[in-house]
């Protein structure tokens, strides 16, 4: 009888096992601790709550997640880590039996050494793109590890001729759980199995009832969405767009609270599709991918999925990455969509390695010598990842409510402000004074709500009322005047025409300020933070910049430029170069105007060090330093080179 592991055939348990631990063990090890960014504060805050996040509600993660946080003896947030790192290892089961599937001994196919596919698919697990999604705070490994464990089970039976109704059950159980955590992760395999199944049926190879078992098993899956509707009702937590009604729940399933993130035209979408080939050359991918489709293609079968199944995937996900309208690289979110064909791509080089050592053992040696090559390649490297040391999104959240005056306004608008700050008011709880108000969800009534459940003593406004979103927070402030108003940012502020003054974390909104010369302690925060973790935490690296960019530019703009290029610096790792840079020939102030906020190409998700250095080298040069300021150009060249799309002098001498 055929070995099984997860409910999935194997052709050793005890190799798989103690492949996919290793790799968990690895996961584990160099995992977040703590919130990071994007929606991983979010997605631990529903979890720990039972709430109800972003659409479409992600009502497998939110289940799991809240089992795995209520694990006694477990910091929450480790356990949620964890889990991501659990379903990321794990995939290694589905992967090795999806493999496998094509491997048997069989007339259509050479011989292969099934020892060797596990171990090549934990190794190549180690991958950068791989690793990433699964040791943070996450939806996809959940949604890759079920959507793929349904191909695993679906080639089985497919090659098996499988005649009884159960794998074709499971298959559907598991795409739906797949969607259950994540739509477009379990869409874009069930697409991909669609043909396969339909002309398997018609010819009788399956039975044609597996269509409507299938079918049966993915909507048993997808009723864990009744969670949505179970949660939408309470006001003690969290519960994102409240879908009580029949046009809540409209507003809610069709993401009406974020706008269309859509390429606007073909020529658009086949830019990005090029640009996401290139970044996927530079970090190894292809190369992974086309070792997969080599392996795919020595074990191609008439009957099974191979090939097709393997190429419409891969397809399907760089096609539906390159649709975003905003659009760079280096979106952490992108690993995760691309997760399923590069499984898959592991998968099919365990296919080739297992190829090679059927033959050769010096053949499947220097195989898995060029798989290790390209792991240890990856940016971050293996031996240099520092994610599980990172703390940078928790720690200037939990600064900026500590140092926020007794029952401020906190006006936020970007989500490593917001969704950390929402956790630890949620689950610390921190600072139950404060009103935090999202920039981006002030259009949202729902919000509104919760910000009233939660501050009873707010004086409450009217909310449809002529001028949108800024005349609501105006409103709201007027009503409100004797709470004191912190900013994120001037260019913020100027929006909602707000005085702003320097201050340590956020802006204070003030028509006085009081003089003060030296970085805040946002950018020596930064520097130490960058310091310790370096490039080893991908992305953070990024919102250091990001975060120090936007500092630097409104320091420029309340007329502190000398400040504001040390907090630019601040956010560039130190190199030969800049140990020795001297900002004495920049003045400590000058008359406060309002600055073009700086914007560049190429574009990139978050910041980029030579946007700091860059903007470093305008100010320098706009205040008089000219030495400085060619000095700073140089370096920007020289770590990027970027193109400024902003005008480098001040667009109005007007008084912020």
């Amino acid at each position: 009888m055929t070995k099984q592991l997860l409910g999935l055939p194997v052709s050793s348990r005890r190799a798989t096992s103690a492949s996919a631990l290793a790799l968990f063990a690895y996961y584990a090890l160099t995992m977040c601790r703590s919130l990071s960014m994007y929606d991983s504060p979010e997605l631990a805050l529903v979890a720990e709550q039972l709430g109800l996040g972003h659409p479409f509600g992600q009502p497998l993660h939110t289940l799991l997640g809240a089992l795995v946080a209520r694990l006694p003896g477990i910091d929450p947030l480790i356990a949620l880590n964890g889990l991501s790192a659990l379903a990321g290892a794990l995939t290694v089961v589905p992967a090795t039996s999806f493999a496998e599937a094509l491997l048997r001994p069989d007339a259509e196919c050479p011989n292969g050494d099934t020892r060797l596919v596990a171990p090549t698919i934990a190794l190549i697990g180690v991958h950068s793109a791989l690793w990433e999604p699964s040791t943070r705070i996450e939806v996809y490994p959940l949604a890759v590890f079920f959507a793929l464990w349904a191909a695993a089970r679906f080639v089985n039976a497919v090659i098996e001729r499988d005649s009884s109704w159960h794998p074709y059950l499971a298959t559907g159980l598991a795409l739906g759980l797949s969607a259950s955590a994540n739509p477009i992760c379990a869409f874009g395999v069930a697409l991909a199995m669609t043909p396969r199944l339909f002309i398997a049926a018609l010819q009788k190879e399956i039975p044609r009832t597996s269509i409507a078992w299938i079918t049966l098993g993915g909507l048993m899956g997808l009723a864990v969405y009744a969670y949505v509707f179970i949660v939408a009702g309470r006001q003690d937590v969290l519960v994102w767009g409240a879908p009580t009604t029949a046009a809540s729940i409209l507003h809610y399933f069709s993401a009406a609270d974020f706008r269309d993130k859509a390429v606007a035209s073909w020529s658009g979408w086949v830019s990005h599709f090029k640009a996401l080939l290139t970044w996927s050359l530079y970090n190894g991918l292809v190369a992974l991918w086309l070792a997969g489709f080599a392996g795919f293609a020595l074990y191609a079968r008439r009957r099974g999925l191979g090939r097709f199944f393997y190429n419409a995937t891969l397809f399907f996900f760089l096609a539906f990455v390159a649709r975003n309208g905003v659009f760079a690289t280096d979106v952490l979110d992108y690993a995760g969509y691309l997760s399923i064909p590069t499984w898959l791509g592991a998968a099919g080089s365990g296919l080739f390695v297992a190829y090679l050592g059927g033959r050769n053992a010096w053949g499947a040696a220097g195989a898995i010598a060029a798989v290790l090559v390209l792991v240890m390649i990856s940016t971050p490297a293996p031996n240099t990842r520092t994610r599980h040391l990172d703390s940078f999104t928790e720690d200037i959240a939990l600064e900026a409510l500590e140092a926020a005056p007794a029952d401020a306004i906190l006006i936020v608008g970007q989500d490593h402000w917001i969704a950390p700050m929402l956790y630890l008011q949620e689950r610390r709880p921190m600072r139950p004074d404060v009103v935090l108000l999202p920039y981006g969800l002030a259009a949202s009534e729902w919000y509104w709500d919760f910000l009233f459940r939660r501050h009873p003593g707010l004086q409450l406004i009217e909310l449809r009322a002529p001028g949108g979103r800024d005349a609501r927070i105006r409103r709201l402030l007027r009503a409100n005047p004797e709470r004191p108003v912190q900013v994120e940012s001037v260019s913020l502020a100027a929006r909602l025409g707000l005085p702003t003054c320097p201050s340590e974390w956020l802006l204070d909104v003030r028509d006085r300020c009081r003089p003060s010369f030296d970085e805040p302690a946002l950018a020596r925060s930064s520097a130490a933070a960058l310091a310790e973790l370096g490039i080893g935490s991908p992305g953070t690296a990024a919102l250091i910049a990001l975060v120090t960019l936007q500092r630097g530019h409104d320091l420029y703009s309340q007329g502190l430029p000398r400040a504001a290029i040390a907090t630019l610096l601040a956010g560039t790792p130190t190199f030969e170069g800049l140990r020795d840079i001297d900002l004495s020939e920049v003045p400590k102030h000058i008359e406060p105007a309002t600055r073009p906020v700086p914007l560049y190409e190429p574009r990139v998700a978050l910041g980029d060090a030579a946007q700091n250095l860059h903007y470093a080298s305008v100010i320098a040069r706009a205040t008089g330093a000219e030495a400085l300021g060619r000095q700073l150009w140089a370096l920007s060249n020289a770590v990027g080179p970027v193109e400024p799309k902003f005008a480098p002098l001040p667009a109005s001498p007007d008084n912020l």
